[in-house]
């Protein structure tokens, strides 16, 4: 059995918050390893490790585009969903971990870029535009 996890990197000047999509409400989202019941607050040059708390095997994993679903959000002048990666993590066609699916809610100050995948790792950083 596997954990499937997001390397997040916060290369923003500001923080950046990290939530289960509501979506997906029979996850469970672990930050380093840890259960978490509320948005967790990423500080600038922070990263950390975003999972659910499910097991996977090779086999369940093997192209499932729809492993795992995750907000992450950048600081909110407007008091709206702006700079919001509504993201959904998953096995792309290589069998690497990949944003399957993704969503943004405008306007954005800030980008994300995959710098790394393994079959069970996905690195994405967050940086500002």
């Amino acid at each position: 059995m596997n954990s499937s996890i997001v390397v997040c990197i916060n290369a923003t000047s500001k923080n950046l918050k990290i939530d289960g999509d509501p979506n997906w409400d029979d996850q469970e989202v672990c930050i380093d390893g840890k259960l978490i019941k509320s948005c967790f607050s990423s500080q600038p040059g922070e990263s950390v490790g975003v999972s659910v708390n499910t097991q996977w095997t090779d086999e369940s994993a093997k192209n499932n585009h729809n492993m795992m679903g995750f907000l992450f959000s950048g600081e909110n002048d407007n008091d709206e969903n702006q700079n919001t990666f509504q993201m959904t993590i998953g096995r792309n066609q290589e069998d690497l971990m990949s944003i399957t699916d993704i969503d943004t809610f405008k306007p954005m100050t800030i980008e994300h870029n995959v710098i790394a995948r393994t079959k069970w790792l996905v690195v994405v950083q967050f940086e500002d535009v």
